[in-house]
């Protein structure tokens, strides 16, 4: 056999070169996109397990395309919070890697995602529910005060992200046609402060006085900051046993047997609690995919409401 030629040598290292360059542009692309945080857009699918027609396919596929959408929509909003924040994170010892701090997306291309996927995700909300769409809108407008004024107001932008949450659960009610539970939604909203403020005292920790990464944490206080921490968890606690406890509840399920499910939700809280408090960690994502003891917690969680709603109680 005859040796190679230095041209088809030269001509496989190049195609070898742009496909490992485009293996690496488009993992860019994904990280931009932030799949990790979909995980929180599982509270979309929290009013289809209440509504026991979870293994209703017409409603179950609702849900999912709810899910899906949300996702789309949840990115575009990161997205657009990441070109606003490049230059502190910029600053930041792991955020200054983001696809667009590092300069590895441009920004021309990132609002091109970003209008894509808010057009895809406000089409799709359209044709599954007007009221649908109204939560996406809203979601979308809280999160762009949130990127330009919100979150250099103090308790105002956890307050912001949680109403975020808020939307998600009332975007599963309005696509199974159902009227949003006032105890889920305000047992979200607290759990949701309660994730907020302890991402905001991880990264007061983490930042060792070094305020220029996000100018706000100088107004924050460790000790308010637990102290917050610990109502905000306790509250999510007490409106949820609430929930399970009302008369209406027990109507509509015809069990009085949910307040099993309690339990879970304490160890769930109180162990994320004692985590983000030796962690430090800044992301409450990270600690939630990481952590055994959670997802146990969360599969117990939800096992114990299957046996309660769909076998009665």
């Amino acid at each position: 056999m005859g040796a190679k030629s230095p041209q088809c040598f030269w001509y496989n290292l190049r195609n070898t070169r742009q496909k490992y360059l485009g293996e690496v542009f488009l993992l860019n692309l994904l990280i931009l996109l932030r799949p990790k945080q979909w995980v929180k857009n599982l509270f979309v699918i929290v009013p289809l397990l209440f509504s026991r027609k979870l293994f209703f396919l017409p409603d179950f596929s609702r849900s999912i395309a709810t899910f899906v959408l949300f996702c789309c929509l949840s990115s575009a909003v990161y997205i657009l919070n990441d070109i606003e924040d490049a230059p502190l994170d910029k600053l930041h010892p792991t955020k200054k890697d983001r696809p667009i701090a590092s300069g590895r997306v441009s920004v021309r291309l990132s609002y091109f995602l970003f209008f894509t996927l808010l057009i895809v995700s406000f089409v799709g909300s359209l044709l599954l529910s007007w009221y649908v769409f109204i939560c996406f809108l809203t979601y979308v407008l809280l999160n762009v005060f949130y990127t330009f004024r919100g979150k250099k107001m103090i308790l105002v932008d956890v307050f912001c992200i949680a109403a975020g949450f808020a939307m998600r659960v009332m975007a599963g009610s309005y696509v199974l046609n159902l009227s949003p539970s006032a105890w889920l939604i305000i047992s979200t909203f607290f759990l949701s402060l309660f994730l907020g403020f302890s991402k905001r005292k991880a990264e007061l920790t983490i930042s060792n006085n070094n305020h220029g990464q996000r100018p706000l944490l100088r107004l924050y206080d460790a000790n308010l900051l637990t102290s917050v921490i610990v109502s905000t968890g306790t509250a999510s606690i007490v409106f949820y046993a609430l929930y399970t406890l009302d008369n209406r509840t027990i109507q509509q399920f015809g069990t009085d047997k949910l307040y099993l499910t309690v339990p879970f939700v304490c160890y769930g809280v109180f162990r994320y609690m004692l985590l983000s408090m030796l962690s430090g960690q800044e992301d409450p994502t990270d600690i939630l995919v990481k952590d055994k003891g959670l997802w146990i917690a969360i599969g117990l969680w939800f096992l114990t409401v299957m046996l309660v709603l769909y076998t009665g109680g």
